[in-house]
């Protein structure tokens, strides 16, 4: 019998590189885009993912504006 429950998927970073915060806005906002352009409601999506990555963003926003000042 074939065992259908299947762990999930781990990722491990190999390396890494600190990036600006307007850096890191400007690929999230990038993503969410993309992201909700794939995800119609109608398809079921996950909208607990897209108000984290709102979140984010939002946050990202405000640190952006205090670095400025």
């Amino acid at each position: 019998m074939d065992d259908i429950a299947h762990s999930p998927v781990h990722l491990q970073a190999v390396s890494s590189a600190p990036v600006s915060s307007r850096h890191a806005l400007s690929r999230v906002k990038g993503f969410l885009d993309d992201f909700q352009a794939r995800s119609t409601p109608s398809k079921g999506s996950d909208t607990s993912i897209t108000a984290q990555l709102q979140k984010l963003s939002k946050a990202l926003e405000q640190e952006c504006i205090r670095q400025s000042k």
